[in-house]
């Protein structure tokens, strides 16, 4: 075996982070050689509505070019994230008149938008009960009751694929240290 350096690297992060009763701020951000640009989104949980919407090019091909278009994000202030709001987010935030990286990184931080009904879920879960062996069939049954945004959302959950998940191995957490960010008061 081979080893290969590779030529080209990209490292993406999406953070959430608690603000304060049921609002949270959610920031990406991606890397490369080239770029280093960031966008956060105040959100209301569980309505996603988005009540606040920042972004910055901290570095780019031209970046105080790029910047011209970070106000862009602020027409997502008022939107959910619900079915259909990539696309529409993306025709705010993106295209001829926006920035892709700034358009890619909505779609992660909607996608993690969609986790926070998942972490606020089984937080409330007593820790006897989240710490046993995961029951693959209990826990797709148990999302399906309360996160029903989930059904048909992909294979998994698909309700005609509902019989597979018998078949499913037991869930293992990975460790993970959370970062921790200064916010202003």
């Amino acid at each position: 075996m081979s080893r290969v350096r590779a030529i080209y690297h990209r490292t993406k992060e999406v953070n959430i982070y608690p603000l304060g009763g049921d609002r949270f701020l959610i920031e990406a951000f991606l890397q490369d050689e080239v770029h280093d640009v960031h966008a956060e989104v105040e959100i209301l949980h569980p309505s996603l509505e988005i009540v606040a919407a920042r972004a910055e090019v901290r570095s780019g091909p031209f970046t105080n070019i790029c910047n011209l278009t970070h106000r862009n994000i602020e027409g997502l202030v008022g939107m959910r994230v619900q079915r259909g709001f990539t696309v529409a987010a993306r025709k705010i935030v993106g295209g001829a008149n926006g920035c892709h990286r700034i358009s890619e990184l909505v779609v992660e931080i909607a996608q993690a938008a969609y986790q926070l009904h998942f972490v606020r879920l089984f937080q409330n879960v007593p820790p006897e009960i989240r710490e046993r062996e995961d029951d693959p069939p209990r826990r797709h049954a148990f999302v399906m009751d309360h996160v029903p945004g989930m059904r048909n959302t992909c294979f998994s959950y698909n309700e005609a694929n509902r019989e597979l998940i018998r078949q499913a191995r037991p869930l293992r957490l990975r460790p993970q240290e959370m970062p921790v960010r200064e916010l202003p008061d």
